[in-house]
């Protein structure tokens, strides 16, 4: 019976998937299934979905990239083998191989392959993948969820806040909230914290970075939630890019059960970075046209960059039932998408916020505005993090056929409109 493991080639350079293919070609009884994805994120979602037995990654002179994939692979998909790429001239005449491979090794890569690739090396690589015997460890890995919105002013913050707080009261000193709309950010007034450490920090101390400073540039609050503020100012948040949220997003599910992301109202860089880590995005909009079509833009969007319908939630906020709202079907016609919560508007919201005091402390459970960020909050806990060992095949199952060079490639079916969805009414 031939052996299938599964591949996955992170590189953006096309002749690789073609050495592996010629390589892949020469050994006998075996019909692997190979994907490839271009850079090094998109390769972290791959993994994620797919588990492979063999993530074969491209060294390139940014280290630090290489190492961030096989910390978050190594966390994502334990039974994964890392088996890293290179070139020897990439890095000059002046670099010597074991120099190389010994950097490799620092950054967590398993085993290493010589381009241009040769059958009896892949072999060797493909015989070592079958002798493993150690299974999967169990880790630690927090759950990941963000909240978007396609415009400023619908209560994204205040909801990712009061989420955040009543998550935070339920456990203790286990959920973060990172205030990731770093141009404007709000959470510390909604908290009314006044922390002495931002998210600048962890830039500036990028090199000792790690899940106990995480928790040490964090700042407590009364509710069991811990921030990590927004920058100062514009001129500091621009210090923060994808590469850095990335870091700071992995060191964050280790150290915390529970990770919330606030996010800017645009789709940048770092807001990909974001995305790529979440396990759930709850998109939040306001029951009114301009801001039900602009979120129509933004799910198309979302489909476009393969963001998984399944991690995807809508959530009208501040719906009043009134003739200044659309009704909650009509959104849903408008999206082609179920909505999934509906929060009510309270003018209560308003007057915390002006305080710093989030209304789900003090908000019956019963009905209301109350009940539907409690609903929230429990939906939140019921995640499961790929991370964890859940089945998280959510880009959509696919079917193997053969190529022509006796392997066998995946067909990724897209994920079909209309998912059922449960929905959290208020009163």
């Amino acid at each position: 019976m031939p052996r299938t493991p599964k591949i996955l080639v992170v590189s953006p350079d096309d002749r690789l998937q073609a050495e592996l293919t010629a390589a892949l070609k020469g050994i006998p009884d075996l019909a692997p299934v190979v994907h490839h994805v271009a850079e090094i994120r998109p390769g972290i979602e791959a993994a994620r979905n797919r588990r492979p037995d063999l993530a074969l990654i491209e060294m390139t002179t940014d280290l630090r990239a290489l190492k961030v994939f096989a910390e978050e692979v190594s966390r994502l998909s334990p039974e994964t083998t890392l088996a890293a790429v290179f070139s020897p001239m990439l890095f000059g005449p002046d670099v010597s191989e074991s120099a190389i491979l010994i950097e490799a090794m620092r950054a967590g890569m398993q085993d290493f392959l010589r381009r241009p690739l040769s059958r009896a090396d892949v072999e060797q690589l493909i015989d070592r993948l079958d002798r493993r015997s150690a299974g999967p460890t169990a880790v630690r890995l927090g759950r990941i969820v963000s909240f978007i919105s396609n415009k400023g002013g619908v209560g994204k913050s205040t909801l990712a806040v009061n989420v955040g707080c009543g998550l935070g009261q339920r456990h203790p000193e286990q959920v973060l909230l990172i205030d990731a709309s770093l141009q404007l950010g709000v959470c510390a007034n909604l908290l009314d914290l006044k922390p002495a450490t931002t998210l600048t920090d962890a830039v500036q101390q990028r090199d000792r970075l790690d899940e106990t400073l995480i928790r040490q540039l964090a700042v407590p609050h009364e509710s069991g939630l811990h921030l990590l503020a927004a920058p100062g100012d514009a001129v500091e948040a621009a210090a923060i890019d994808d590469d850095t949220m990335s870091r700071i997003l992995t060191l964050a599910r280790r150290a915390y059960d529970y990770v919330l992301v606030d996010t800017f109202p645009m789709l940048d860089q770092v807001m990909m970075a974001v995305l790529d880590f979440s396990d759930r995005a709850y998109l939040v909009l306001e029951a009114v046209v301009p801001t039900v079509l602009g979120a129509v833009k933004l799910l198309q969007l979302l489909d476009q960059l393969g963001f998984p319908r399944s991690r995807q939630r809508i959530i009208v906020n501040r719906y009043t039932g009134s003739t200044d709202n659309l009704r909650v079907g009509d959104v849903a016609e408008r999206l082609g998408r179920e909505v999934d919560h509906v929060l009510p508007y309270r003018k209560k919201l308003a007057i915390a916020a002006n305080l710093g005091q989030p209304l789900v402390m003090t908000a019956t459970r019963w009905w209301g505005f109350g009940k539907a960020i409690w609903g929230l909050v429990g939906e939140v806990e019921a995640i499961q993090s790929a991370g964890r060992g859940a089945a998280t095949a959510e880009a959509g199952a696919g079917k193997v056929e053969p190529t022509n060079n006796g392997a066998v490639r995946e067909v990724i079916r897209p994920e079909a409109p209309g998912e059922a969805r449960r929905s959290v009414e208020g009163g």
